[in-house]
Order: C-alpha cells, then structure tokens, then sequence
C-alpha cells in the first residue's frame, strides 16, 4: 500500500513525469524505427538514434504539456477550493 502511495506522489512531480515521457518516446521512437525502416536516404528513419532522439524530444515535451495542463489544473482547482 505504501508502494502505491509513493508512486502516486512520483508521478505528481514534474520532473518525474516529464523523465518518464523521455523514456516512453524513445522506446516508441525505436519502435517506429523496427516498424517502417528505410533504407533510401531518408533522414529520419536511416538510422535507429535518429528515431530515438525524435521520440525523446517528442515524448518529453508531450508529457511535459500533459503535466502543466491536467496534473497542475488539478492541484490549482483543489487550493483554490
């Protein structure tokens, strides 16, 4: 139960939430690379660091927009009530 209490507490931070992000984009990142791989020149998909990096970027800042969107509109919603 304390696991899941910390967890919870984990996730409400910002800093954690955004790494988090990171993590997924790249791994989704690799992914497309395995999933449509190209072999003529295309920049993007040539090469598996460069679909990582995108999907680093990618994943952090979408996390990050989630976090400052829905996470802080919570906690600002429950003080100011």
């Amino acid at each position: 139960m304390n696991f899941v209490v910390e967890m919870k507490k984990i996730l409400q931070t910002e800093r954690y939430f955004t790494a988090i992000g990171y993590v997924v984009g790249g791994f989704l990142g690799y992914i497309y690379f395995l999933m449509f791989p190209c072999t003529t020149g295309c920049a993007l998909r040539s090469t598996p660091y460069a679909t990582i990096l995108f999907g680093l970027l990618l994943g952090g800042s979408v996390f990050q927009f989630i976090f400052e969107r829905v996470i802080k509109n919570k906690k600002n919603v429950k003080n100011n009530h």
